[in-house]
């Protein structure tokens, strides 16, 4: 059960103590034989097909290096500017590329690189579906905000097929497949008691945030669904929000690294919740003082804490 505290000011004179409530946050048939028509009458076993003929050295590298431009054309539009549809791209050509490679005669010497090869790109191809989904290869969600090509450059299917191409080149037998450079994750932070919203401010209550979470957090707080403030506190932050209006709230938080502005949201290690319980502001005024609610908010576990929390689909939680 939440408790309130109240701080009372007396008309024209200094504030008296308060009292606060700390919150703790904390997702038969059979094969038919082919009659012999000819006299004699009798059946006859279908014919195999024949067996490829396996390749030279220098043929296998003609035949692989046929999938070199579509696959470096298409990641390398992925990491200049990732979106959905070049990560579907990407994944296309990845998979005719192996499917290409499974139909080769690799010589001996090469064998089990070309089979290591076409595992590797249908493994970097289906990682990149996963990420057009809004999903890691392990099928956890990625960060709303993050960059398509920053989530492809760090997968690890992306690094076993960089290792791989340079064995086979060393080798003697390359791929020919050059991987283009994608871009790097990211730190980018905003200071402590930055408002991403601001409103209106203009009333007694007081909020006081305790970030001591693993990351950056961003705490927004909804009255009657309308966003009435955002802000930012990095990990081990504190900050007081002053002037909360007369109201109930509900307050949600998404917590990360690297927030980018443009998206407003973390690119790396976010999640996304509320506090269950609303927080109540009032004020009251006398002949001779005002009474005003103050809160603390705490992200993170602490004994004794009152507040639980849910966890926010991305798509439900306000931007800020």
């Amino acid at each position: 059960m939440m408790i309130t505290g109240v701080r009372s000011r007396l008309l024209g004179v200094t504030a008296t103590a308060s009292a606060v409530v700390l919150l703790a946050a904390c997702g038969g048939s059979g094969s038919a034989a082919s009659r012999n028509t000819a006299a004699g009458g009798g059946s006859t076993a279908p014919s195999a097909s024949p067996t490829p003929t396996e390749m030279t050295t220098g043929q296998y590298i003609a035949a692989v290096g046929a999938i070199d431009k579509p696959v470096s054309t298409a990641l390398s539009a992925l990491a200049a500017s990732g979106s959905t549809a070049r990560l579907n791209a990407a994944a296309t050509a990845l998979e005719s590329a192996a499917g290409l490679l499974d139909g080769v005669a690799a010589p001996a010497a090469a064998a089990q690189d070309n089979v290591d090869l076409s595992a590797k790109l249908k493994a970097l191809a289906g990682d990149l579906q996963s990420l057009a989904k809004g999903q890691d290869g392990n099928g956890n969600a990625v960060c709303a905000a993050a960059s398509p090509a920053v989530q492809a450059g760090r997968t690890d299917s992306l690094a076993a097929l960089a290792t791989l191409l340079k064995a086979m080149a060393a080798a003697g037998h390359p791929a020919g497949i050059a991987l283009p450079k994608f871009p790097a994750q990211q730190q980018r932070s905003l200071g402590t008691g930055t408002y991403l919203r601001d409103t209106d401010r203009s009333g007694n209550g007081q909020l006081t945030i305790e970030n001591g979470g693993d990351g950056d957090a961003v705490i927004t707080l909804t009255r009657s669904g309308t966003r009435s403030f955002a802000v930012y506190l990095r990990k081990n932050g504190s900050y007081t929000v002053k002037g909360v209006r007369d109201g109930t709230y509900t307050v949600y938080f998404t917590t990360g690294s690297d927030w980018d502005p443009g998206r407003k949201g973390f690119t790396s290690g976010c999640a996304y919740q509320k506090f269950d319980e609303t927080l109540k502001f009032t004020t009251k005024y006398t002949s001779t003082q005002v009474e005003y609610t103050t809160y603390t908010l705490s992200l993170y576990a602490i004994p004794g804490g009152t507040a639980s929390t849910s966890n926010v689909p991305p798509a439900q939680f306000p931007t800020p």
